[in-house]
Order: C-alpha cells, then sequence, then structure tokens
C-alpha cells in the first residue's frame, strides 16, 4: 500500500482523481473545469492552480486526503480479510436484491465440491472502505481470486484497469456457455476479463395517472427532445450526485454533453427509488409521467398503480453484474467463478428483475437492451467522469430549478 504522502503543485493529476476520490468534487467547486476525457497522465496538479487559488485548493486536498487516510490503519485488517490461505477468496460489491441469496447459494456450491469460500461483500458504509482499499492496492497478490462487480464500478476506474486489467492479471476464460443475447449485444467480453453473468436494465415508467398532453416516448432518444420538459424524474438521490450515472454514460456515447444537458432539461425531479414507488400512480404534485428507473424498481410497484414499462425502440440501457478472476487460479476457484453462471444464480437474478446470462434464459431471449461495450468501458476515465458528466447536468437542471 501507498503512504500518506502531502498533496502538492507537484503531484500527478491523474493518480491524486484516481487515488482519492472526493478530489475532482474539490477541483470542481473551486470553479477548475477537468476534462477526464483529454487529461493526460503527465499534467499536475500545479498545472491547474493560479498564485490566487493555490494555497486554498492545497489545503483542502490535503484536509481530504487526511480525512479518507484517517482509516488507513484498517487497510491492513481489510487485507488480513479478503486474503486467507488455504480458501477460495472472494469480494466485492452485489446487489442488495439478492445479496444474501447469492452467498448462500455460493457457500452452498462451495460445500458441495468440498471447497472452503471466504466470501467478503460490502455493503453499505463498508463499501467506501472497499472502495478506499482498491485505490490505494499496488499489488495483485492483495487482491482475492474472484472479485465481483456490479454497474460501473471501482473495478472499472482508469486505475484499476491500468494496473490490473491490461497487465493481464485477470486474463481468465472460464468456458462457460452465455445465451445469443450476451454475444449479439456485446456483454460477452471477448478478452476473457470481466465475465457480466448479469444485467440489470434502466426502464422508462410511465405514471398514467399524471395527465399530459406529451405522447409516450417510443425511443429514450425522446425523452431528449424540447417538449419533454420537466416530464422525467431520475432515480437517484435529491442531492447533489452523480444524476443517473448510467443514464449519462449512454448520453455522452451516443449525444455527447449536448445530449446530457438535454436530458437534464427534461428531469423535473431526482428521487430515490422508494419515493418514486411510494408516489407513483397517485397523481402526485411531485412526481412525474415519465420514471427513468432501474428494472428492479417495477417489483416493488402496487398491483393497483395506473403504471406501465415502455417499450423502446433503441433498446434500454443496462449495467452489468460481473466477476474477475485471477490469471493462474486453480481448478477450485474456476469452478466456484462457473457457478455464477448456473441456473441457480440465473434464477436469483431474474426474481430480482435482472437478465441473467445462463443459455435458456427466457428473460434473455426477450429482452431489447444495449451495452456500451466492455473497450468503452475499459478506456473510460472513471471514478471522475461521473462528477465531470453530473456537473455538465446539474448545470442545467438548477438553473430552471
Amino acid at each position: 500500500m501507498e503512504v500518506n504522502t502531502p498533496i502538492t503543485v507537484q503531484s500527478p493529476l491523474r493518480k491524486l482523481l484516481e487515488s482519492y476520490k472526493g478530489a475532482y468534487r474539490v477541483l470542481l467547486c473551486a470553479g477548475i473545469k477537468l476534462s477526464p476525457l483529454t487529461m493526460s497522465y503527465e499534467e499536475t496538479l500545479g498545472d491547474f492552480l493560479t498564485p490566487d487559488n493555490r494555497d486554498e485548493i492545497l489545503e483542502s486536498l490535503n484536509q481530504l486526503v487526511q480525512r479518507e487516510h484517517q482509516d488507513f490503519d484498517q487497510l491492513e485488517n481489510i487485507r488480513h480479510e479478503l486474503i486467507q490461505p488455504g480458501k477460495v477468496n472472494m469480494a466485492g460489491f452485489a446487489d442488495f436484491t439478492w445479496h444474501e441469496a447469492f452467498i448462500e447459494e455460493m457457500e452452498r456450491f462451495a460445500d458441495a465440491e468440498n471447497s472452503s469460500l471466504n466470501p467478503q461483500f460490502f455493503q453499505k458504509n463498508n463499501k467506501k472502505a472497499f472502495q478506499f482499499y482498491l485505490a490505494q492496492c499496488e499489488n495483485p497478490d492483495e487482491l482475492p481470486d474472484i472479485l465481483v462487480g456490479k454497474g460501473f464500478s471501482s473495478l472499472m476506474t482508469r486505475r484499476f484497469v491500468d494496473k490490473f486489467i491490461r497487465t493481464g492479471c485477470f486474463d481468465t476464460p472460464l468456458e462457460v456457455f452465455v445465451n445469443d443475447l450476451w454475444k449479439k449485444s456485446s456483454l460477452y467480453d471477448t478478452c476473457e476479463q470481466y465475465h457480466a453473468f448479469g444485467a440489470e436494465e434502466q426502464v422508462i415508467l410511465h405514471d398514467r395517472s399524471i395527465r399530459c398532453d406529451l405522447p409516450q416516448p417510443t425511443r429514450w432518444s425522446d425523452l431528449l427532445k424540447p417538449e419533454y420538459q420537466d416530464s422525467v424524474t431520475q432515480m437517484g438521490k435529491p442531492q447533489r450526485d452523480h444524476f443517473g450515472a448510467n443514464m449519462m454514460f449512454y448520453l455522452h456515447q451516443q449525444f455527447g454533453e449536448q445530449g446530457i444537458r438535454n436530458y437534464a432539461r427534461s428531469v423535473q425531479f431526482k428521487w430515490h427509488f422508494s419515493r418514486i414507488i411510494k408516489d407513483i400512480g397517485k397523481n402526485h404534485e411531485e412526481a412525474s409521467p415519465f420514471n427513468v428507473v432501474q428494472r428492479y424498481t417495477t417489483l416493488f410497484v402496487r398491483s393497483n398503480a395506473d403504471v406501465e414499462v415502455l417499450s423502446t425502440g433503441d433498446g434500454n440501457p443496462v449495467s452489468t453484474f460481473f466477476c474477475l478472476v485471477k490469471k493462474g487460479s486453480n481448478e477450485q476457484v474456476l469452478k466456484i467463478a462457473r457457478h455464477f453462471f448456473s441456473a441457480e444464480i440465473a434464477g436469483f437474478l431474474e426474481n430480482a428483475g435482472a437478465i441473467s446470462a445462463h443459455p435458456d434464459s427466457e428473460t434473455a431471449a426477450n429482452a431489447n437492451i444495449r451495452w456500451l461495450g466492455w473497450e468503452t468501458i475499459k478506456n473510460s476515465s472513471l471514478p471522475y467522469l461521473k462528477d465531470d458528466f453530473s456537473e455538465i447536468a446539474f448545470e442545467v437542471f438548477e438553473k430552471k430549478n
């Protein structure tokens, strides 16, 4: 692990942003505009500071680093939990809708195979501790045999990709069968690095209790049209956050920054999914006719609510549930990893509204989706790309609210 060193004008900018999650936000709030898409590894922090703001920004960044390093002593404890000799070590992030059932099934399978499984999954508060661990980790020996991720994850940051993916640490073919959708949509990573065993759709949920003159959108791009202004609720947090990171990535890929701005103009509210579900179908004054949510949200809608999941001609954007398997793993590890693609795991995923990679999945056979592409992910600038896109959206969102 790296030791705590002060942030100075000579600090490499990308290394700073990739190691400390809040650093990009500090610079944004100080009025420093950066482009994660063009930022080079040679640039230093001092290249973006002036004599007027230098001392204040350095102080803020060092305070941030100090706060994050208050947990630095815990990193050795996390490493001890992750790496236990003689066991199949598995760690990462699982979705709350299938987390417990998933771990129980993996432990059952490991016992049946006479394998000793060490599952370490990080939820809620512990999630940040593991993200910090990944941001500081320098050696693949400090990582478990199997890493599990969801969405646009800490396992997809530019630092993690450059240090552990491009160097071949997780080049491990699993030789599993997947359904046709996985290959048609490119959810199957032909480089055999990110093994996607499930996918979560974004959907447009139409609240028909809210009367409006707008036609139902038949494509996601319809939501960018001027006539849809203030007609959308985006699932997320009402305060300043990533403004629906999944949506931002897809918008930027297809329409660039202007697409993000156009969508933000259409967003009237940003609510947690529980509030959307509570108010949907009631003609609530703080609800919208069109709600952009994750598919699992629809499982909680009241049976008598007048709502509809819309079909879209351009396909629903998805994020993935995936695993990474260390190169050179033994057969015990490979058997555990292959079980991610089993009928048992597929059942948990699809009961939670997700799509599974299983070759017999009827959900996958009927799905209409689109995927960003693994090369796009591997060449992105996570995590601070999320902040960059959200700031573009909030600039529009806040002006009209």
